[in-house]
């Protein structure tokens, strides 16, 4: 299964978001990975990440828990990327997180 396209108008996805200090920040690409397992989520969104220009951020939306925490860890190993902010939903019950990755260099 491929990452579907990210459907601008699907409430999933943000074109804005604040960081943990509390900044604005501008969401330039978005990846859905809802309904991939384990290891696909973290290896697209690797493979998307690296095509980011320099200061662009990408929204990546999914479902698999274990990935939540996946992702972000593959993101530390990459030089160039870091993780700007983690989400989970807060309904009851709904697996769905966001994470944003921003491409330094």
């Amino acid at each position: 299964m491929e990452p579907k396209t990210a459907d601008p108008n699907d409430p999933a996805f943000h074109d804005v978001q604040i960081d943990d200090d509390g900044r604005n920040f501008f969401v330039s690409a978005h990846l859905d990975v809802r309904g991939l397992t384990c290891p696909m989520p973290a290896l697209k969104a690797i493979e998307h990440s690296l095509l980011l220009a320099a200061g662009d951020v990408l929204e990546i939306v999914g479902d698999w828990p274990g990935s939540k925490l996946e992702v972000p860890y593959a993101m530390l190993g990459r030089s160039g990327l870091e993780v700007v902010r983690i989400i989970e939903s807060s309904v009851p019950e709904d697996e769905t997180w966001w994470i944003y990755v921003r491409r330094l260099t």
